[in-house]
């Protein structure tokens, strides 16, 4: 009997070695696989990839920096825009590109002191003859559609660096709308100007400036600048064409997206943007503020997209590599066991010699009792038999004796009995989560599973007798332990 359970023991060790050791193999095994992956797999470059157009979004700042300018004169100070572009490369080395854009958005502008000089001079008249207290003050929305051709600096930073300066010029056409704001509040009351800088709700010479108390500009640009002709100059054409010079830099995050940042100052072919010229300026007595054309700026970011063109690499999987002269092909072919299989990919590395193996190294076990088919003394045994080392099945007697409370004793101390999994037991079916009637009473905390806590105590308690299981029923325990 003492033979018997060291040869159980000495299965159940066996298990747990592997439990240990297997992870550490499969890890071994993983990166070994990815080496050869790595030595197999190559990335290469495309030849003459095919270069597709490539989508940008970005949003920025307008500003004005024509006649009627705000007292912040900054890049950076103005209102949002958006811009759309797509472009492509051009020419064989890509140091050109073509750009076609658009930009929508809307400009503000207001010059205070020119504001209180234009009060001062004899006021247009409204279509009733009354006076109208105009002011520098200018709303308009612009849409801009262009073309650009851009140069990155190819020739002296090279095409494969992540951060490339660029420099474009273009034409556009600008669509406008420019409205002024005359009136307080909406109430039909003007805005009045004042000798010390303030805008207030009556004038500064009349009855009731008293009265006359700090506003500000409402946000209802109500009076339509470019039919209006307040000045008597002609209407404004609500169209023009501009010169957009754009510079800044790209940083590529990725072949693919790359992040860039400009800014793009445009020379228009209009200087009515903001309802000022100089014709204007002398008829009405105002300062002449400059005779050249308006011009803005839009300080911007984008993202662009490359979705469409080819990769600039690719992934080739080899079936072969030359691993070079220095490279030890023995340890890779070796055989120790001479089966056929190398000790690479042998699972079975000690198959005596002249037995037949599988693809991985192994013999054949027929009866699946965990014992070779080369030594099995007993190759039939029925499916799910306990088997000694030799394959030969463990008669019912010779279990009833191992476990037999009247025979003779083995000291607890001399025994550590430990659940297997049931490659070694009876392969019974059973339903997980739904815990046998014979069995419940194992679950002591009546929680639907039984824990290896609470196997371990039944087992304890079988053989110090202080429970009422039978053998089978920890042949049952076991088999069950392992299919909840």
């Amino acid at each position: 009997m003492k033979k018997l359970i060291k040869l159980h023991l000495g299965r159940l060790v066996t298990v747990l070695a592997l439990l240990v050791v297997l992870p550490n193999a499969l890890h071994a095994q993983i990166d070994e696989e990815e080496y050869y992956k790595g030595i197999l797999d190559t990335i290469v470059e495309v030849q003459n990839p095919v270069y597709k157009p490539v989508i940008s979004l970005g949003v920025g700042y307008l500003s004005f920096w024509g006649d009627v300018r705000n007292p912040i004169s900054s890049p950076l100070y103005g209102n949002v825009a958006g811009k759309l572009n797509v472009s492509n490369l051009v020419g064989r080395k890509h140091y050109f590109k073509g750009n076609i854009f658009a930009i929508y958005g809307d400009i503000f502008a207001h010059d205070p002191k020119l504001s209180y000089l234009m009060q001062q001079q004899p006021l247009p008249l409204d279509d009733l003859n009354n006076p109208i207290f105009v002011n520098s003050a200018f709303k308009t929305n612009i849409f801009q559609l262009g073309l650009s051709f851009e140069y990155n600096f190819g020739h002296v930073f090279g095409p494969a660096k992540r951060f490339k300066p660029f420099l474009s010029v273009g034409f556009s056409t600008i669509f406008f709308s420019p409205k002024g704001n005359f009136l307080n509040n909406g109430s039909g009351n003007f805005y009045y100007f004042w000798s010390d800088g303030t805008m207030r709700n009556f004038p500064e010479n009349g009855p009731d400036a008293y009265r006359a108390r700090i506003v500000r500009f409402d946000s209802d640009y109500e009076t339509d600048l470019s039919g209006k002709d307040l000045y008597k100059q002609g209407s404004i054409s609500q169209q023009t064409f501009s010169v957009p010079i754009d510079l800044g830099f790209d940083f590529y995050l990725s072949d693919r997206v790359n992040l860039r940042v400009g800014a793009a100052f445009n020379y228009c072919f209009s200087d009515k943007i903001d309802n000022y010229d100089s014709k204007i300026a002398k008829a009405q007595g105002y300062p002449v503020k400059n005779n050249i054309k308006d011009i803005f700026s839009f300080t911007y970011f984008t993202m662009n997209f490359d979705l469409f063109s080819d990769p600039k690499t690719i992934l080739v999987e080899r079936v072969f590599a030359m691993l070079g002269e220095d490279y030890d092909y023995e340890i890779f072919f070796s055989d120790a066991d001479g089966d056929g299989v190398f000790d690479r990919f042998d699972e079975c590395p000690d198959t005596p010699a002249g037995v037949a193996v599988d693809s991985i190294g192994c013999p054949s076990d027929t009866d699946f009792d965990g014992v070779f088919d080369y030594m099995d003394k007993e190759p039939n045994t029925p499916e799910g038999a306990i088997v000694d080392e030799s394959g030969s099945q463990v008669t019912a007697d010779v279990l009833a004796a191992m476990f037999n409370r009247k025979s003779e004793a083995v000291s607890r101390k001399q025994v550590r009995l430990i659940p297997v999994t049931h490659v070694w037991s009876r392969s019974l079916n059973y339903t997980p989560g739904k815990i046998p009637e014979k069995l419940r009473v194992v679950d002591s905390d009546a929680d639907g599973y039984i824990s290896f806590q609470e196997l371990m105590r039944a087992v304890n308690e079988f053989f110090d007798g202080t429970n009422n299981l039978t053998l089978q029923d920890l042949y049952d325990l076991n088999e069950y332990f392992f299919a909840q």
